[in-house]
């Protein structure tokens, strides 16, 4: 009835010793699952260095955190999984709260979160048993949530094919199940959003945005089609993409008839000369 906790990593050596150095202040009998596509092996360095238990996986080739975490998932021997990413923080009671609520064998736990933004200015998040449970406050990152290796299983786990809002399209999935869902409220995690991460590939966002509408229309709300299609009509103007961004801003508007903003890009993207000195090709995330 452990904990496994997957880490997957990349070309990030010292920021998963690091992390390495906090979990193995706090574990019991849980184990450490690291997933690492980095060229080069850290396995004899982390063997040496921790007595803690940890399975090494290296895969040598760049394919993907959702991928690598659903390794970690299916190679792990415990009935509880908890996903981390190599740079992230938590406190000293996270991972005992966790453990204390697994004698209530629950499907799915929740943390309270606190959100780090660049400017070192702290937002704490919290879980709301309304609605979705924490789906009505967007605490799908990894870190915040403990989850039954049988259900994820039963979910078939991450779906590869999506590089943004992967966790997102899981908990999709998750809440369909109607999990035994339970609440710590407290705020032991620690999230760093990455400016620069992976997730603000725009491509990345349009690809998976779109599998998420094909593969979700029956459950997704208005509000939330109507939001996809509009983040994937103003990146497709990005892209210089028109056709494709006035197909889907059009969608949006069938979705949400009253929203004048939408009606404005959707103008632009009727106008490529104007849209084109509005939207550059790069964001800057700042």
């Amino acid at each position: 009835m452990g904990i496994s906790i997957i880490v997957p990593t990349l070309n990030r050596p010292n920021q998963l010793f690091e992390l390495l150095k906090k979990l193995s202040k706090i574990i019991a009998d849980d184990e450490i699952i690291i997933v690492d596509d980095s060229q080069k092996s850290q396995e004899k360095y982390i063997m040496e260095s921790f007595s803690s238990p940890i399975t090494y996986i290296n895969r040598g080739e760049k394919l993907g955190v959702s991928s690598a975490r659903n390794v970690g998932a299916f190679s792990a021997n415990n009935t509880y999984l908890i996903f981390l990413d190599d740079d992230d923080e938590f406190t000293e009671n996270w991972l005992n709260d966790f453990r204390n609520l697994i004698y209530k064998k629950p499907d799915l736990v929740f943390c309270n979160m606190v959100r780090v933004e660049p400017n070192g200015k702290k937002i704490d998040v919290k879980v709301s048993e309304n609605r979705n449970g924490a789906m009505g406050n967007s605490i799908v990152i990894p870190g915040s949530w403990m989850i039954k290796k049988s259900l994820f299983e039963k979910i078939k786990g991450y779906d590869e094919q999506i590089l943004f809002a992967e966790n997102t399209e899981l908990f999709f999935r998750v809440f369909e199940a109607k999990p035994t869902t339970y609440y710590i409220n407290n705020f032991n995690f620690i999230y760093h959003p990455c400016p620069t991460g992976g997730s603000k590939n725009l491509q990345n966002m349009i690809d998976s945005l779109t599998i998420i509408l094909d593969k979700h229309s029956e459950i997704l709300t208005s509000h939330v089609k109507h939001l996809y299609h509009q983040i994937i009509g103003v990146n497709s103007m990005r892209f210089r993409n028109f056709s494709q961004a006035r197909y889907h801003l059009y969608l949006a508007i069938r979705y949400k008839p009253l929203k004048a903003s939408t009606y404005g890009r959707l103008g632009l993207a009727c106008l490529p000369f104007l849209a084109k000195r509005l939207y550059t090709e790069k964001v800057n995330y700042g």
